[in-house]
């Protein structure tokens, strides 16, 4: 009888001691920080750069460069076809073109340099009617190509931008759009592409030359006085109805020969879960396939790789 009572206390310990080791170990295990997946909704956009302008807008230039003696018309002035702009210092404007062609910047069909001085005009004109949006100061010098002035022949305004040639085949006539001017960050003006240039053209992106195609977004209130002629602005075209996503940050995801990959928490363990991303964000990037939004996901992978005790800290 003895011998039965001691076996079954023995037994009693055994299962007991046994009982406290995964609680033992679990108790020992790191505490890991976890998240779930954001929704977060999302549009597919298209974005650019440009400038406030007056709708058919045209500049008044010369084939070389000048000097204005005197402006003959000020902003906002009406102007007729013929009309004379500014007067030009030919004595300053020839020695602009003789020091310009001796750095090799003079961009003028002339080798000889007084064949040049002859052609410098003594004035230019404009050569369509309509309201000066700009002009040149008195003493400006101006390079060939560029403005001496701006004309615009109708009051219509509207911001042109230019969109990268990659992205100009989804830009269609009629899409919705914002503008945010400089002058006014984080405020949006409604608008919708109303015209799309036949032609691209090359300019530079910081030091990048890329190739882009100019567009012009006419705003809904065309009389919003936030928009002025040469103000500078950026642009979203929208492409699509905003649908829902899963976003996950960068630290959370790895990636090795198979796949982008993250772990999980399941049945108290860490499991690795192979992902496809997709678009990316500044905070994180798209899950396209592998998670849900009620996954637990840790943070930091590389501090849990499949171990079989964890506990989780919730730090949504």
């Amino acid at each position: 009888m003895k011998k039965f009572i001691a076996a079954a206390v023995i037994a009693i310990a055994l299962a007991a001691f046994v009982g406290t080791v995964p609680a033992a170990v679990e108790s020992m295990a790191p505490v890991c920080e976890t998240f779930s997946p954001s929704v977060r909704s999302y549009s597919e956009k298209i974005s650019g750069s440009g400038k406030v302008r007056y709708v058919g807008q045209s500049a008044v230039s010369c084939s070389l460069p000048v000097v204005i003696k005197e402006a003959c018309v000020s902003e906002g002035d009406r102007v007729q076809t013929g009309d004379i702009i500014a007067k030009i210092d030919r004595e300053s404007s020839v020695a602009l073109v003789m020091s310009l062609s001796q750095i090799n910047a003079l961009n003028a069909a002339v080798t000889d340099l007084q064949a040049a001085a002859a052609l410098i005009p003594e004035a230019v004109a404009a050569e369509s009617a309509g309201r000066v949006v700009s002009v040149s100061r008195a003493g400006q010098a101006v390079l060939s190509g560029e403005s001496i002035a701006v004309i615009a022949d109708n009051d219509s305004i509207a911001v042109s931008a230019a969109i990268s040639e990659l992205d100009i085949a989804k830009i269609k006539l009629g899409q919705p759009a914002y503008i945010e001017l400089s002058a006014y960050p984080g405020e949006k003006i409604f608008g919708t592409v109303s015209e799309i240039s036949e032609t691209a053209r090359s300019q530079y992106s910081g030091t990048v030359l890329e190739t882009v195609v100019d567009i012009m977004i006419t705003p809904e209130n065309t009389g919003d006085e936030r928009l002025k002629s040469g103000f500078s602005a950026e642009v979203e075209i929208g492409l699509s109805e905003p649908y829902d996503i899963l976003v996950a940050p960068y630290s959370a995801i790895e990636q090795d020969e198979i796949s982008e990959y993250v772990y999980v928490y399941e049945n108290g363990a860490a499991v690795r879960r192979n992902i496809v991303t997709g678009k990316e964000f500044s905070d994180g990037t798209e899950v396209c396939v592998g998670l849900s939004a009620g996954d637990i996901v840790f943070k930091a992978p590389g501090e849990v790789a499949e171990q079989k005790y964890i506990r989780i800290k919730d730090s949504n």
